[in-house]
């Protein structure tokens, strides 16, 4: 075995033969944990969460694979729990994203094109959360939808604001 295999986290084997085997790290748990952490979720209670995580598609992806195109439908947000995607727009680099970014939240919002293109940098993990989901777990959960929408809101603020001062910038 090199020194130099590794898993699909990245983690080299020979590092895994180290770890407790009685540890539970399981994806369903590095999921939740990545969502419980996330802005979506800031002041939703566990259990709620919980529920609402149970909805998520698990996805991994090889660097240079596109996980949505600039201009596709857009049907999910996205939270990355391992490995680093890139937002492309018009052909060009607009940030790197990495463990616990939350991307594509306007695809919960509205059935519209997508504003930018998603590419792994990395071996990449990611969970998505569909629309409808969203919609019908808010529909059942009106309290902590209300909570959830407004941590959309002040997500969706807080980037409208961060980009009008890099055009208001001389």
């Amino acid at each position: 075995m090199s020194d130099r295999e590794s898993d699909v986290r990245g983690v080299p084997v020979q590092a895994q033969l180290w770890r407790n085997p009685f540890r539970r790290d399981s994806v369903e748990a590095r999921v939740l944990r990545a969502w419980s952490e996330s802005p979506l979720l800031q002041g939703v209670r566990a259990g709620v969460a919980r529920k609402l995580v149970a909805l998520t598609h698990v996805r991994h992806y090889r660097a240079g694979e596109f996980l949505f195109r600039e201009g596709e439908a857009g049907v999910a947000g996205a939270l990355i729990i391992h490995g680093q995607v890139q937002i492309q727009s018009g052909g060009r680099d607009l940030v790197t994203l990495s463990d616990g970014d939350f991307f594509g939240e306007v695809a919960l919002l509205e059935d519209a094109p997508r504003t930018a293109s998603a590419v792994a940098a990395t071996d990449v993990q990611v969970s998505f959360l569909v629309r409808y989901q969203l919609e019908e777990f808010v529909r059942h959960r009106p309290r902590a939808g209300l909570d959830i929408m407004n941590n959309l809101a002040r997500l969706l603020a807080g980037r409208l604001h961060q980009i009008n001062s890099q055009i208001t910038q001389p």
